[in-house]
């Protein structure tokens, strides 16, 4: 092929990939419009059954109405009664969650390092994951007093075992022959971990973190609602013991929106992370 040719055909192999880029580009901007428009439809759709069936189909007392709700937010936010509340519920479901996800991933990661370990820790995970920790809440509150670390505990139990079983799904499904390959090239168990079996467990480590957002909170509104003087938890347990359904309403709204802002967020960084980790898992890069 002469050098013009050459020239040539790269030219148009550049002018078809930027073709294809743009293209892709605009169909990934089509779909997440269309993805916001759904999701709008549908929280409008839901908002609206709700305000009609408010004091027709149901009492407003047991259900409130969306208007009452938003008020009842309005006012919270006015008044700073939300703020600590708020504050204190993040502060537990951050640190339970950072702590199950830790030691989730520490605990697989060992696994894939030691295997017997596995064997042998397995049947006492398994039973223990069996025991539903709504039972266990109130012997946590027993056992760890009724300050924060019994909620921080609850959601950090919650967030451990959803993690733990993606990671070592995760790594069940690292490609053995990639394994064996860098083994042969004088690679130890710590070099395939890191340059192996994580980058391939990657997407499965995103997908239980974000599975383990809204358990983070569950443990931690379990462990308000026991025993607690402030958080989201207190605030919904409190206001409907006062049959004010307007806050209980509100303060489950701030619940969600929190769950709903931290999935965006841990969303955004997978989409950042992803690809690079995916390329160190190429076991040419391993040794």
């Amino acid at each position: 092929m002469s050098q013009s040719a050459s020239a040539e055909y790269a030219k148009v192999e550049r002018l078809l990939h930027d073709q294809v880029s743009r293209e892709t580009r605009r169909q990934g901007l089509i779909g997440n419009a269309a993805v916001a428009v759904g999701r709008a439809l549908l929280i409008g759709s839901i908002l609206g059954a709700w305000a009609y069936a408010a004091g027709r189909w149901v009492d407003t007392e047991t259900v409130s109405d969306p208007l009452a709700v938003f008020i009842a937010l309005i006012r919270l936010i006015e008044t700073g009664r939300l703020w600590p509340d708020l504050w204190q519920t993040v502060y537990e479901v951050l640190a339970g969650y950072v702590l199950g996800a830790l030691a989730a991933v520490l605990l697989a990661s060992s696994f894939a390092i030691f295997p017997a370990m596995e064997l042998a820790m397995r049947p006492i995970l398994i039973s223990v994951y069996s025991i539903p920790k709504v039972a266990l809440a109130p012997l946590i509150v027993m056992w760890f007093g009724l300050g924060v670390a019994p909620k921080i505990i609850l959601a950090g139990g919650f967030v451990f075992f959803i993690v733990f079983m993606n990671v070592v799904a995760g790594i069940e499904s690292v490609n053995r022959n990639h394994v064996n390959i860098v083994r042969v090239m004088g690679a130890g168990r710590f070099t395939i971990l890191r340059k192996i079996v994580l980058p391939t467990a990657i997407p499965f480590v995103f997908l239980g973190l974000r599975l383990a957002i809204p358990e983070a909170m569950i443990g931690a509104v379990i462990g308000e609602f026991i025993s607690a003087s402030r958080g989201l938890g207190f605030l919904v347990y409190s206001a409907s013991n006062e049959l004010n359904t307007a806050v209980s309403m509100a303060a489950l709204v701030v619940l969600v929106m929190v769950v709903a802002i931290s999935d965006v967020i841990l969303g955004l960084l997978e989409r950042f992370w992803l690809p690079r980790q995916l390329q160190q898992a190429d076991p040419r890069s391993a040794h």
